[in-house]
């Protein structure tokens, strides 16, 4: 009921909640939400690496059965909606080694026990007993499809 009423002849005008508006409320809220299909397994890629990487990573991701989806930065897939379908992150965004650790570091607290893995783009030491990277999920080059397969840790026993 209306909790102001100005009545004219031909003319009635209210002024407050109309008793309608309720029941509108209740039955948009009654109604079911449509459920999404679930998403198959994503491999997230944040950056845009060359062709010959990005051919490694797709032919990795074609091996899991998962699909490569891009990513603007690790914070945009922490915020995204479909997280729980990423199965693992590449970073192949250029950064120096400890920037690299950090952003090792941050996305793991966003995915979790889920799989990291960064491209470095060269060794990380000028030394040749310091070429290869420590951390087993930094993959200097070569990079193959057997060794992203092996940072991303997807053998038998597969998490996909």
């Amino acid at each position: 009921m209306p909790a102001f009423k100005l009545s004219l002849p031909g003319l009635s005008i209210g002024i407050g909640r109309s008793p309608g508006t309720q029941r509108f409320r209740s039955a948009a809220q009654a109604q079911p939400v449509p459920q999404r299909d679930p998403l198959p397994p994503i491999l997230a890629l944040e950056g845009t690496p060359d062709p010959s990487l990005r051919k490694v990573v797709e032919e990795a991701a074609e091996r899991l059965g998962a699909a490569v989806c891009a990513v603007e930065s690790v914070a945009a897939l922490a915020r995204d909606p479909d997280l729980d379908a990423v199965v693992g992150l590449i970073l192949t965004v250029a950064r120096c080694p400890r920037d690299l650790s950090r952003a090792v570091e941050d996305a793991r607290k966003v995915l979790g026990d889920r799989p990291v893995v960064a491209f470095s783009p060269q060794p990380l030491f000028a030394s040749p007993i310091g070429s290869m990277p420590v951390d087993p999920s930094f993959v200097a080059p070569p990079v193959t499809v057997e060794r992203l397969l092996f940072a991303l840790d997807f053998g038998p026993g597969s998490r996909v």
